[in-house]
């Protein structure tokens, strides 16, 4: 046994993933003046534009709740998905096939599961970044209505990691870059138009709701939801326990399969 592999077992894959992290966030920050606008200001044109624009159709959403106190939450929880996605998915396969940085990582005492962890948990960080960007919005345009709603920033952060969770599964398996599309065509795009972002579940089919409630961002726009409106209910921890539950089998499975791709 060399001295990596024993540097390797004596520390956990939460620390070596916080130096993936580290590492990323460096990256951020030095071109952080081109990626700015896509954490800002494309869920800032969805809220205004659908929630004001189209929401002006709308006279409420039920229960005398207007469309863009409605919409708000959804875009919290939709956007932490999309941005721990997209760079968990095309940004970490980057830097994987194209910059060759695990196999570089490689060569330090971190390992597959540390490469994971820390790419969920950079994933999930941009996660925040987008939610603290729509919330400031929510605040500007007084679509917030309850002090809990502070609570979605810590459930944005559950979110992206649950999210950068599976699509690690998708960019450890990934045969190129491309064929990540039919990952965001197939599930993350359909999960976003039935989930309950745009509108309430029980306008659904019930086969299209039932089916819905086992998708994780269903959970998360109801849980972001229930903390904006102030109606904590028990359900809560269920959602919270669906999404906990997928990001361990996700982190499982993207560990083992990062594992039989990058050591051979």
């Amino acid at each position: 046994m060399n001295q990596l592999t024993i540097q390797r077992i004596h520390r956990t894959p939460i620390w070596g993933g916080f130096r993936v992290w580290q590492r990323n966030l460096e990256a951020f920050r030095r071109a952080w003046r081109f990626e700015i606008g896509g954490l800002i200001v494309e869920p800032f044109v969805l809220l205004v534009g659908v929630g004001f624009g189209l929401g002006t159709y709308i006279s409420n959403i039920g229960e005398g709740v207007s469309y863009p106190h409605f919409l708000a939450p959804g875009v919290i929880a939709s956007y932490a998905m999309f941005h721990a996605t997209f760079d968990a998915s095309y940004g970490a396969y980057m830097r994987m096939e194209t910059h060759n940085l695990y196999e570089s990582i490689l060569f330090t005492p971190l390992g597959p599961s540390d490469i994971v962890m820390g790419e969920v948990m950079w994933g999930a960080s941009r996660a925040l970044m987008s939610a603290v960007a729509v919330m400031f919005v929510a605040l500007l345009f007084g679509l917030v209505e309850s002090p809990w709603a502070i609570l979605a920033l810590p459930a944005a952060y559950l979110i992206g990691m649950t999210f950068a969770a599976i699509s690690m599964i998708m960019t450890a398996t990934a045969s190129t870059i491309g064929s990540i599309n039919n990952f965001l065509t197939l599930f993350i795009l359909p999960m976003f138009w039935v989930s309950g972002v745009f509108f309430p579940l029980d306008r659904l089919p019930e086969v299209v709701q039932n089916a819905a409630w086992a998708l994780p961002l269903t959970a998360a726009a109801a849980l972001v939801r229930g903390l904006f409106s102030g109606d904590i209910t028990p359900w809560m921890l269920v959602w919270v326990a669906e999404m906990v539950a997928f990001l361990l089998l996700a982190l499982w499975l993207a560990s083992r399969q990062m594992r039989r791709r990058l050591i051979k």
